[in-house]
């Protein structure tokens, strides 16, 4: 051998890449973890939003329905009352009829 120390320095050189490789995969896991934690935040924060709005979306449909029907109810209402005062017109003028036609017979 030539030169001894040129052993002890490739040695050194090999520790110091493998310190350095150590450093560096201390410094990215937490970036990669740090990353991936940030997107699967904005992936749940996306899924609520979905589900917010189908929901939001669900309620209002449900709303629409509901006003809808109460109007047609509403007319429905109207309408029976108002055909159910005019029978009532129609069998109170068929019994003043019936009293005018009886006292008009008994006189």
């Amino acid at each position: 051998m030539k030169n001894p120390g040129s052993g002890v320095w490739g040695a050194v050189l090999i520790g110091a890449g493998i310190g350095l490789a150590v450093v560096g995969a201390a410094m990215l896991v937490p970036a990669c973890t740090n990353w991936a934690m940030d997107a699967m935040d904005e992936a749940v924060r996306r899924g609520r939003e979905t589900i917010n709005t189908g929901v939001e979306t669900a309620a209002s449909l449900a709303g629409n329905i509901s006003g809808v029907a109460q109007r047609k109810f509403s007319e429905a209402s109207k309408t029976a009352r108002e055909r159910a005062a005019k029978a009532a017109g129609a069998v109170e003028q068929a019994a003043r009829h019936v009293r005018q036609f009886a006292e008009s017979e008994s006189a």
